[in-house]
């Protein structure tokens, strides 16, 4: 298990893994490898393979794998609220409180990106000083839509409307809600996210792939929340 500090570390080299390449890229997956070297080798043999594989694209190339990767496969679209809730108010909820909790913590972004991009809400992560906050995000949203990125979802059998169940179950047991509206009806199904036409894998896949297993290692072994979050329906 990661303590606190690594965990913030890792967040932010997921950020710059995971947003549109720049100099920072390269540097991030070797201090994402030596992180996790000790107690994840799969994952760290993903960051060294990134590594060599950007280091030895010509220039300009690693970015039109990252567009070929985000922007061109639906089913890697980089928006959390997307793969949640698709084009519907509930993710207009999700953005809004985003956003809210964002200004509380005077956290800043690109005013040319949305709340729920996946680098932006791993840089939050990695900021944040609201431990509850922070598992609630990982948990109850970066995961399930990680699960969607990466495929697992549809793999192993991940039945949305039986989650939905549950989490509205959880919403009514009297307990102090979060800020993650349901998944209900009008929630993505894994025909509306994943594209008509394949597209191939890409090495940011693998790191797709390295957030997902990190998360629920750490999320499984974590005792620091020992009940469900619960959910709360925009109004």
């Amino acid at each position: 298990m990661y303590t606190a500090t690594e965990m913030q570390e890792l967040y932010q080299c997921f950020a710059c893994l995971l947003e549109y390449p720049t100099g920072e890229t390269l540097p991030a997956a070797l201090a994402a490898q030596k992180i996790v070297a000790a107690q994840d080798p799969e994952a760290a043999a993903q960051f060294q393979e990134f590594y060599a594989y950007a280091a030895a694209l010509a220039h300009g190339r690693l970015e039109e794998v990252y567009t070929g990767t985000f922007d061109l496969d639906a089913a890697c679209h980089p928006y959390i609220g997307y793969h949640l809730f698709g084009e519907t108010y509930k993710r207009s909820a999700f953005l809004v409180e985003l956003k809210q909790r964002y200004n509380a913590e005077g956290f800043c972004f690109s005013d040319t990106e949305l709340p729920d991009h996946l680098a932006v809400v791993l840089r939050f992560l990695s900021v944040t000083r609201d431990d509850v906050l922070a598992t609630e995000i990982a948990r109850d949203a970066l995961l399930p839509v990680l699960d969607r990125m990466t495929g697992r979802a549809k793999s192993e059998g991940f039945d949305q409307d039986e989650n939905a169940g549950a989490m509205e179950s959880e919403s009514c047991s009297g307990s102090t809600p979060n800020f993650i509206p349901t998944m209900g009806p009008d929630a993505m199904s894994d025909s509306d996210a994943m594209p008509a036409v394949e597209h191939p894998r890409t090495q940011f896949h693998g790191i797709l792939e390295a957030l997902r297993s990190i998360l629920q290692t750490q999320m499984t072994e974590s005792d620091s929340v020992t009940t469900p979050l619960h959910v709360l329906e925009p109004a």
